[in-house]
């Protein structure tokens, strides 16, 4: 029997993770669609809380995605994001730093790839652990673990410029004299 079969047991997870489910709809869609994400999401937790595992929220993330995706099918969200950042664009006629650096960093996070900014965000924002991840991504721990090396590289080099490649010069062949 599951952990959050009987009534208080799902209200209590509810009040957990809800916040969580919200947070990852959000950043995927507007205010009104992070709700109903939500409340599809744990509809169809009630419906499935016999079975769900321990900690829920990968299996509750899975579902939002789902959702979402369902949701966003067919936009385009290259779209969705230019729109984003071109709403931003007036803050960095502010002098202050740190909206300078902000924007800057929204850039380069939009420079990357969907995958990349999704594996990025369950660790970095979600607080997921890796093996969690990997579950919400349907792939195993050594592939995520891969996949977020890859995107923090990525990120990384967006934000610093790529690291300098060290060229192997090959030494004089034959006799010295």
């Amino acid at each position: 029997m599951s952990t959050y079969a009987d009534e208080a047991a799902f209200a209590s997870m509810y009040e957990t993770e809800a916040w969580r489910v919200y947070a990852y709809a959000r950043r995927h869609t507007d205010a009104e669609r992070a709700h109903d994400v939500v409340s599809d999401v744990f509809l169809a937790a009630w419906r499935h809380r016999q079975a769900l595992p321990t900690p829920p929220l990968p299996w509750l993330l899975v579902t939002a995605r789902n959702c979402v995706a369902n949701h966003w099918r067919s936009r385009s969200r290259q779209d969705r994001l230019a729109a984003h950042l071109a709403g931003i664009e007036h803050l960095a006629s502010y002098s202050d730093a740190d909206v300078t650096d902000r924007l800057g960093l929204a850039r380069a996070f939009a420079a990357l790839s969907l995958d990349d900014r999704e594996t990025l965000l369950l660790v970095g924002w979600d607080g997921l652990t890796p093996s969690e991840a990997a579950q919400v991504l349907g792939c195993s721990a050594n592939t995520f673990a891969a996949r977020l090396s890859r995107a923090r590289r990525r990120f990384s080099d967006f934000i610093e410029g790529p690291a300098p490649r060290h060229h192997l010069v090959p030494l004089p062949t034959g006799d010295p004299s």
